[in-house]
């Protein structure tokens, strides 16, 4: 299993006297747990504070360790819960040692997440999208286990608020003037409310390409501690339409992926995947909008000019998914005249 920083990051790297100190400790623990180590090597982390560290075994295999910061034992702890959850329906990493002191050995999914997949093997990628479809579908069939709180208008309403914030005021410098903001709150308001009244399924919460592994004929999941119930098509809309596809996607492979969701949800009649396609396109508006900020927030402080060459992409998905009526066309009115210049 791979762990590497968000493009264009440069997360802080700890001192090496911790790294080596993090690798003894793992070390002991997989000798502990029945395991043959036979050296440490410490990978490149993701944004978060968690470390990860490959653990080559004796006979050519390999095991992840992972160390948490003092401060996300809760993590951890809705980590292990998670996964003990989902393993009866899905693939998930194998635990296989925990020293309760923030230190876990698991499953190594390999080093191909799948968004290499998609990259390198590119005449499988509808069948890749029809099988983490399945996922999906499997995910939100399942009862919530209580680990986390809902996705509510609330919520969503501040994330479109964060994205307002990084991309007009932090990027572009330029605040919105004061009927141009209420332009935009009225949309984000407005949004929030109707993908918060969706039905609601249970929803992994980050279900994109880097946080999924191909495994032979499926598809093994990592980075569910934030499993939450939310509208029924989150996860479809993480998996479409992200990052590492916006290149490529196009709305015959969506449509293939959809149906998938659809006859695995029971919504195999054509009005059921109407339905189910017309609320995935408004959760997709919200997404979109989202993660505009996240890139343009990221770009703002300086954490990679990598970010620049998705959010043009980033935002014409967003431009397209807005109507021309209403609250809708209002923003987009705004989008038109004061972000052009980003693409």
């Amino acid at each position: 299993m791979k762990r590497e920083a968000g493009a264009g990051a440069s997360p802080r790297r700890p001192a090496v006297s911790r790294v080596r100190s993090e690798e003894a400790a793992l070390e002991a623990i997989a000798r502990d747990a029945g395991l043959s180590p036979v050296g440490v090597a410490h990978l490149a982390g993701d944004v978060g504070r968690r470390r990860y560290f490959r653990i080559a075994l004796e006979g050519d295999t390999s095991v992840i360790g992972v160390v948490y910061h003092p401060d996300e034992e809760d993590s951890r702890r809705r980590w292990t819960a998670a996964r003990e959850r989902l393993s009866s329906r899905v693939r998930v990493p194998a635990l296989l040692a925990d020293d309760g002191r923030g230190r876990q050995i698991v499953e190594d999914l390999g080093t191909e997440d799948l968004a290499e997949r998609f990259s390198s093997r590119p005449e499988e990628r509808g069948t890749w999208l029809a099988r983490c479809a399945d996922v999906a579908a499997r995910i939100a069939s399942m009862d919530d286990p209580g680990l986390n709180p809902s996705f509510d208008a609330a919520l969503f309403f501040r994330e479109l608020d964060l994205a307002r914030e990084a991309v007009f005021d932090l990027l572009l410098e330029t605040p919105l003037p004061a009927d141009e903001r209420r332009a935009h709150d009225r949309w984000a308001e407005s949004l929030a409310g109707e993908i918060a009244a969706h039905p609601y399924a249970l929803c992994h919460r980050d279900f994109h390409a880097n946080n999924i592994f191909p495994i032979e004929d499926g598809a093994a999941i990592i980075d569910f501690q934030d499993l939450r119930p939310g509208p029924d098509t989150y996860d479809l809309a993480s998996l479409l339409w992200e990052r590492t596809t916006l290149s490529w996607m196009s709305e015959d492979a969506a449509r293939e992926a959809i149906q998938a969701f659809a006859s695995r949800r029971g919504a195999e009649a054509e009005a059921g995947v109407e339905a189910l396609s017309t609320r995935l396109r408004r959760v997709l508006v919200q997404r979109g909008w989202k993660v505009c900020g996240t890139f343009a927030r990221a770009i703002a402080c300086g954490r990679g000019d990598a970010y620049r060459r998705y959010l043009p992409a980033e935002l014409s998905l967003v431009r397209r998914l807005l109507s021309a009526e209403g609250d809708d066309g209002a923003f987009a009115a705004v989008l038109r005249d004061r972000a052009a210049a980003l693409g």
